[in-house]
């Protein structure tokens, strides 16, 4: 398989005469910590959700079979895919001052995703989200065949863009404007909502043909254009970047240290214009710092906190995860975590997933 991500860094094309080759391989060393660190937690983060995957997977086959196969735990995190069910729970808590007992973790990852947004920019698309991380090495396998991406050109790339957000609009009209308090008990209540995690792995492996080609033209074009599913199509996407306006910490840049190379927005997967900013504010920002590692001159260009103190790769991967990790501790020990449907529950409700629909 090719190297995705060489290690060469844009510091050998562009390195400033009189530099000493031990700084400069200290900042070699340093700017490729940034990317391994983004890459041990993505690598991470997909093992984690392949794991849970195959756990529920044996879950719901338990139920199928009548209990002729062994019975597996069902994993929490796998309410991690049910954003919509979280939005609805967040209502409901807001409205009703009650906590959602069907899916609780659904939405204590949906809450943690957006404190994560609200902190460390979108960092959950460019460090945890399955879907990035897949889009990603998508367009890097594309740029390694083809030799290159493709870029819509701007009278087609900003309508595109709308799109997102006009889902997004669709999804808060309907949920936290349309529904009152009564509908939003309701529908958490339904057998719909109970087994939406069991329909959500039935749209993988139970797919229609006409899935199959959508998520393989989905591939196709994002082999060819550069996270066109991020950039176009996610309301969740969409949601976090309004969010991640409110960060603390951003990239920024030292005009007068910058020499205008214009590397680091060549880098950006995004298309920010990075070496126009002081301060990277674009809801496209991901963190992903790849701006950071190809940027030639030593502090130029910068992963800081409130615009001051510089914030390391494997600083900002162990924060990322210390985030998570206490909100998840919480959130178990409170009670928040398991749901509250049982083993009777279960084997009433899965060998009718496919029947349920969503208000009866």
């Amino acid at each position: 398989m090719p190297n995705l991500w060489p290690t060469t860094s844009p510091v050998d094309l562009a390195r400033e005469p009189g530099h000493k080759t031990k700084v400069v391989t200290k900042r070699r060393a340093r700017l490729a910590n940034l990317r391994v660190a983004r890459n041990t937690v993505q690598i991470l983060s997909c093992l984690v959700l392949l794991y849970v995957g195959w756990q529920f997977y044996r879950f719901v086959e338990h139920f199928e079979t009548g209990g002729s196969t062994p019975f597996v735990a069902r994993p929490s995190l796998v309410e991690g895919f049910l954003p919509i069910s979280a939005l609805v729970a967040l209502k409901h808590l807001v409205v009703n001052g009650a906590l959602d007992t069907v899916h609780p973790a659904g939405l204590v990852i949906f809450l943690t995703i957006l404190t994560i947004s609200l902190l460390f920019k979108k960092a959950f698309c460019g460090w945890f989200c399955p879907a990035g991380t897949l889009f990603e090495w998508t367009w890097r396998i594309g740029q390694r065949l083809l030799g290159r991406n493709f870029a819509l050109p701007r009278y087609v790339d900003y309508p595109l863009m709308a799109l997102k957000y006009l889902v997004l609009a669709f999804f808060i009209k309907s949920i936290i404007l349309d529904m009152d308090g009564a509908a939003i008990t309701a529908f958490l209540n339904t057998s719909y909502n109970k087994v939406v995690d069991v329909k959500m792995m039935y749209f993988f492996t139970k797919m229609s043909t006409e899935v199959a080609v959508f998520l393989l033209g989905l591939l196709v074009v994002s082999a060819l254009v550069k996270n066109f599913w991020c950039r176009y199509l996610c309301p969740y996407g969409a949601l976090l970047g309004l969010v991640s306006y409110f960060s603390p910490i951003a990239v920024t840049r030292d005009e007068d240290l910058c020499t205008d190379c214009r590397l680091c927005t060549r880098a950006c997967p995004n298309r920010i214009d990075v070496a126009k900013a002081t301060s990277v504010e674009s809801p496209e920002c991901v963190a992903c710092l790849s701006c950071v590692h190809a940027c030639p001159k030593k502090g130029a260009l910068e992963l800081r906190a409130l615009g001051k103190r510089r914030v390391g790769g494997w600083t900002f991967a162990a924060m990322l995860l210390g985030v998570v990790a206490v909100i998840f501790l919480i959130a178990r020990i409170t009670g928040h975590w398991e749901t509250s449907l049982t083993y009777a529950d279960w084997s009433f409700l899965i060998p009718r997933a496919e029947s349920f629909r969503h208000f009866y």
